[in-house]
């Protein structure tokens, strides 16, 4: 497994270029395994028909907005935007959040609610009204 992947058609590519990699490698980028446990929400359905596992899902997928919030506030915060801590703590439920159909495990929205308080009006490329 790599960086998350269950090799179930994930494709990975590799890079020996040291230039390249010199310019992706920051010395001050969190280790993953440093952050907090995020509050993850674990219940089921409450019924067990496909259109209640169905209602399930679309009231707690929220991949989307997370991932969003996590594009709009890294060009908000410029260049070092990914580097900042709200930023990582975004791209950590991100990961959370992108397994939630095979895992039951979804991110709960106090965790990045308030994060959304920090954007006063979307990047331009959104094309999005506030």
């Amino acid at each position: 497994m790599m960086a998350g992947g269950d090799l179930d058609g994930d494709v990975y590519w590799t890079c020996w270029d040291q230039e390249f990699i010199s310019y992706l490698c920051v010395e001050n980028m969190k280790d993953p395994g440093n952050y907090e446990k995020p509050t993850v929400v674990e219940t089921k359905p409450e019924g067990d028909t496909l259109a209640d596992y169905f209602t399930f899902y679309l009231e707690r997928d929220c991949l989307g907005m997370i991932s969003n919030l996590h594009l709009a506030l890294c060009d908000i915060k410029g260049r070092d935007g990914p580097l900042d801590p709200d930023c990582l703590k975004l791209a950590h439920l991100q990961s959370i959040a992108v397994d939630f159909a095979k895992h039951g495990k979804c991110v709960n929205k106090r965790e990045y609610e308030p994060l959304h308080k920090q954007i006063d009006a979307w990047p331009d490329f959104f094309e999005k009204q506030f």
